[in-house]
């Protein structure tokens, strides 16, 4: 995903889980990844391959949806499996899905803005370009709190968290929302500190393409 972001292109979903020795762990690589699978589409509007997009599918097959979501975890994973689901339908036709629970489910009070902004930052994957829906609308009617939580995790070091919310913020700046930050030095500040990880990295990169700048 990486690589494609960048322009270099890729490895295809169906390669990808070809090249598993483990057909099951590379569908499960597949589902963890989520609906960052179709961020070439989202941002390069690049056409669905119909093979990566069956790939999609039997992930959700093979590994299927909690049903009744109960647990923090459970809840998380019902969002970035809907909104995987949801890509996967905007892009192949199929019957929209309807949100797993209310958005305040799983990211909680906002005036526990850390373990809010904690939620806010497993939920990641929400934030991409044109996102809509139920927490995204969440929080951006909370810029501070998400602020809060960015300049917390920097405060701590924990540069991994703060990419997933620099992507946030940067989601919110494409909006129009006026911010307490400045997302461009944001972003500029992680980036000399996340590392090389290629999670980090693709946070950054798409957070870069939300703000417009290279």
């Amino acid at each position: 995903m990486l690589a494609a972001l960048r322009g270099a292109g890729g490895v295809g979903l169906v390669d990808f889980v070809d090249s598993c020795a483990d057909t099951t762990v590379g569908l499960g690589a597949v589902r963890l990844v989520g609906a960052d699978v179709f961020l070439p589409q989202v941002v390069l509007r690049e056409p669905v391959v119909a093979g990566d997009a069956e790939v999609v599918a039997e992930s959700f097959a093979v590994f299927p949806p909690v049903a009744t979501p109960v647990t923090p975890q459970q809840r998380v994973m019902a969002w970035r499996d809907w909104s995987t689901a949801r890509q996967l339908a905007r892009f192949t036709g199929g019957a929209p899905v309807a949100p797993p629970d209310e958005p305040a489910a799983v990211l909680g009070p906002v005036d526990e803005w850390a373990r809010w902004s904690v939620a806010a930052a497993q939920l990641s994957s929400l934030a991409h370009p044109g996102a809509t829906g139920p927490v995204v609308e969440a929080v951006a009617a909370e810029s501070m709190a998400l602020c809060r939580g960015v300049v917390r995790t920097l405060l701590r070091r924990d540069f991994a968290t703060a990419t997933r919310l620099v992507r946030w913020v940067a989601l919110l700046h494409a909006m129009g929302i006026q911010l307490p930050v400045n997302p461009v030095l944001l972003v500029e500040h992680v980036e000399l500190r996340c590392g090389a990880e290629t999670r980090p990295l693709l946070d950054l990169a798409l957070a870069r393409h939300l703000l417009g700048v290279s």
